[in-house]
């Protein structure tokens, strides 16, 4: 008897690709083996018909002879290598083995220039909206706003006064740190961030005790604005670097400001 693939992952017949991974997401995780409650025989179940259902072509001829995806593997022919239809040599998406088992064990993830390679990151944008009537056509216009800017006790580098940065231990300076885990499927490594130096790769040997670290701290900025006399109802005014200044010293992040007629 054909398995009701779709019935397995919780999804109607016309599903697109998005809403099959989300429903393999959350039912692979739900029904891992490792978690408390997990459920084996439910797990490779779930697996099997993502692993159909994922395929454009698998899913076509599923579609079509349901029959070709009985018991036994991908039609018929891996019963020697699948554990109940499920085979991990099968293709396999990369991306989605990263997502799921980030989701499973508490790991964090973003894209391939993120954090896996240390990657730098810039202080946060900053968004101001200011109201203004048709009397301030034409006009200078000063506003003052908060922003996280370099700590002037350790400009910006989150060390106290005599010590040094250095590199973390943990992770021998690479920002993320790898742990094994075996289920009967094998054995997965689970990459996380470190939780030594939080990824950055070094830390100090003493944070600075104004900044704690950090690197920065809030301080008050002004900018003085010409508004135009043909201003539109709305208008935005971008300020490279005019941000938040970055962690540790690294560079700020951008300011625009969104200028509004009542």
């Amino acid at each position: 008897m054909a398995k009701e693939y779709y019935t397995i992952l919780g999804v109607p017949r016309t599903a697109s690709g998005d809403e099959i991974k989300k429903a393999y997401r959350k039912l692979a995780h739900e029904h891992h083996p490792d978690k408390k409650h997990g459920n084996e025989a439910k797990f490779k179940e779930v697996n099997e018909a993502y692993q159909v259902l994922s395929d454009s072509k698998k899913r076509n001829q599923y579609d079509q002879f349901g029959f070709a995806y009985n018991d036994g593997g991908y039609n018929g022919s891996q019963a020697g290598q699948n554990q109940g239809g499920f085979n991990f040599n099968q293709e396999f998406n990369q991306e989605d083995l990263f997502d799921m088992f980030g989701e499973m064990f508490g790991g964090f993830r973003e894209s391939s220039a993120g954090w896996r390679d240390n990657e730098v990151r810039k202080g946060e944008d900053l968004f101001i909206e200011v109201s203004l009537s048709k009397k301030d056509l034409g006009t200078t216009r000063t506003i003052e706003y908060d922003i996280q800017s370099a700590c002037g006790e350790c400009h910006g580098q989150g060390v106290a006064r005599g010590y040094k940065i250095v590199t973390c231990q943990t992770c021998k300076g690479a920002g993320q740190v790898r742990q094994t885990s075996r289920s009967g499927f094998g054995i997965f490594s689970h990459v996380s961030i470190c939780p030594t130096c939080k990824g950055r790769g070094k830390y100090p040997e003493k944070e600075c005790p104004i900044c704690k670290g950090n690197g920065r701290g809030k301080s008050r900025r002004s900018l003085e604005l010409r508004i135009p006399t043909d201003l539109p109802h709305m208008y935005n005014i971008l300020v490279p670097r005019g941000g938040n200044t970055g962690r540790t010293g690294n560079d700020p992040g951008d300011l625009v400001v969104n200028l509004k007629i009542k």
